[in-house]
């Protein structure tokens, strides 16, 4: 497996980890009957640690797949060399 490829890897169980931390987090802050709820009513913000894993989930979201396009592409073209680390 080329370092490119170990580096997608270990970034997926990344995002699985911040997956985990921000919904347990958000679960903290507003309570489990909320995660079990309708959730019908708009909600504020979440702050403290729970905003900012929110709101590094969401960028990690919005990264991810162009990470994951450009590894990709150059595993299938084979180039793998500094420019691709």
């Amino acid at each position: 497996m080329t370092i490119e490829l170990t580096m997608l890897a270990l970034s997926a169980a990344l995002g699985l980890v911040q997956i985990v931390l921000s919904s347990q987090s958000k679960n903290l802050a507003r309570g489990y009957w909320w995660a079990a709820g309708p959730r019908d009513e708009p909600m504020p913000p979440l702050t403290g640690i729970a905003g900012r894993l929110e709101r590094a989930l969401t960028n990690f979201l919005e990264t991810f797949p162009l990470f994951a396009a450009a590894v990709l592409i150059a595993h299938v073209v084979g180039r793998h060399d500094w420019m691709t680390v």
